[in-house]
C-alpha cells in the first residue's frame, strides 16, 4: 500500500465544515497476528470514508491490542493501518490518540513517522463553542483498584526501558500475542453498573464545565445526556464498529457500516 511523504503540505484555506466536523473511536484492538482480525478491513473503509469528511480523528485507546516500540522495530501485523493512517494525515486530517490499557507506550514512530498527536492519559479542548474531555476510561470504576496499580507499575519509564532492552523484539511479540488472544475470550460489554459508574464520572465533569465528555474502554456504545451536556461511550470494534461525530453543533453517535445511531440513550 502507498504511504504518501507527510511533508506534502496542503494550501492554506478557510475553516470549511470538513475542518469542523471532529470524529472519536475506541477500541478498534487489532490484533498481533493476520488471524482473527476482522476489524482490519472495516476500520480502514472507516479510514478512507474519513479523508474528505474529517478535520480531526481521535482515537481513545486501544487502537491496538499491544503496542510496544523498540529502538528499531515495531509490530509489522499494524502495517496496513499505519500506512492509511499515514496518508490520511496528509491529506489533512489532524489525528490525536488517547493511549489505552492495551497500548500505553506510545513511543516517537507514531508521531514522528505517522504523524499522531499521542497524550498519555487524558485530553481536553474546545471546538465550536464547547469544551471536550477524553479519556480511554481505564481505571476510572471502583473496582478498577488493583489495574490501578499495575496502570503505574507498567507505565514507569525504567520498567519500560527493561523491557526493550532485555527482551527481544521477537519474544516480546510473542509473549504479547499469548497474551492478546487469552484476553479476547474474555473481552466483553461491561455490565449496567459499570456503564452508570463511568456516567458518573461524566456527570462530574459537566459539573466543572465540560459539554461533551467521551470514554471508550467499556465496549458499550452509548449516548446519554444531561441538559445541554453529552456523554458518550465509544463503544468497541470487536462487538459492533461504531463512532462519534462532532458536526460543529451536535455530538452523536453512530453504527459503522452507517446504518442509523448506535446505542442511544438520551
Amino acid at each position: 500500500m502507498y504511504c504518501p511523504e507527510l511533508t506534502k503540505k496542503s494550501p492554506q484555506k478557510t475553516e470549511t465544515e470538513k475542518d469542523r466536523r471532529l470524529f472519536f473511536v475506541s477500541d478498534i484492538h487489532l490484533p498481533l497476528s493476520r488471524s482473527g482480525n476482522e476489524a482490519e478491513t472495516p476500520f480502514i473503509d472507516f479510514l478512507d470514508h474519513l479523508e474528505s469528511r474529517a478535520g480531526a480523528l481521535y482515537i481513545l485507546g486501544d487502537l491496538f491490542d499491544f503496542w510496544f516500540e523498540w529502538h528499531r522495530v515495531i509490530p509489522a501485523c499494524y502495517f496496513q493501518v499505519l500506512c492509511r493512517l499515514r496518508a490520511l494525515r496528509a491529506s489533512g486530517t489532524r489525528i490525536v490518540m488517547v493511549a489505552g490499557n492495551h497500548d500505553f507506550a506510545l513511543g516517537p514512530f507514531l508521531k514522528d513517522e505517522i504523524g499522531i498527536e499521542c497524550h498519555e492519559d487524558e485530553l481536553s479542548f474546545e471546538a465550536g463553542g464547547k469544551r471536550f474531555f477524553c479519556a480511554h476510561g481505564d481505571g476510572w470504576n471502583k473496582a478498577d483498584r488493583g489495574y490501578r496499580i499495575l496502570k503505574r507499575i507498567l507505565r514507569l519509564p525504567l520498567n519500560q526501558a527493561l523491557f526493550r532492552n532485555l527482551v527481544s523484539a521477537d519474544l516480546g511479540l510473542w509473549l504479547a500475542e499469548k497474551v492478546s488472544r487469552a484476553g479476547r475470550r474474555h473481552q466483553k460489554p461491561r455490565s449496567q453498573e459499570w456503564q452508570d459508574e463511568v456516567f458518573s464520572k461524566a456527570l462530574g465533569k459537566f459539573a466543572s464545565g465540560y459539554d461533551c465528555v467521551l470514554f471508550g474502554h467499556l465496549h458499550s456504545a452509548e449516548r446519554r445526556s444531561s441538559g445541554d451536556c453529552v456523554y458518550i461511550n465509544c463503544g468497541s470494534w470487536l462487538e459492533r464498529p461504531s463512532y462519534a461525530v462532532f458536526d460543529g453543533q451536535d455530538l452523536l453517535l453512530h453504527s459503522w457500516p452507517q446504518s442509523g445511531q448506535a446505542g442511544f440513550r438520551a
